[in-house]
């Protein structure tokens, strides 16, 4: 019993020298857990925007709001309010941003624009 608490000590702390049995073992289990547990155990994987409307339970399509529509409002107007106001005025009935993410232009570099879920 002593030997075995000795041997979880000595893997636990990595008392093996390189190039010995025991230090390879130890190498294998890890590269084995990096690359053989599922990603879904640690929940990592992106969500698609398909899947995260779902999740806020609105299954339509979003709304794509422009940088120029956001342009017309004082820059004190949070973001939020700006993009209800565009929503009120285009789907002519008062709307609350459940969510929304950028979209950047052609480069990547600058911000185009908007896709909003409305409740």
């Amino acid at each position: 019993m002593n030997r075995l608490f000795r041997g979880i000590k000595a893997a636990v702390l990595w008392n093996y020298e390189r190039g010995s049995w025991q230090y390879d073992v130890l190498c294998c289990l890890i590269l084995a857990f990096i690359f053989l547990i599922p990603s879904s155990w640690f929940d990592e994987r992106p969500v698609t925007r398909r899947q995260a409307a779902a999740r806020l339970g609105n299954i339509g399509n979003p709304e794509f709001i422009s940088m120029a529509e956001l342009g017309q409002f004082p820059p004190t107007t949070t973001l939020q309010a700006a993009l209800e106001q565009v929503g009120t005025a285009r789907l002519r009935r008062p709307v609350r941003v459940q969510h929304f993410e950028h979209v950047n232009d052609v480069s990547g570099r600058q911000i185009a624009g908007y896709h909003v879920w409305f409740e």
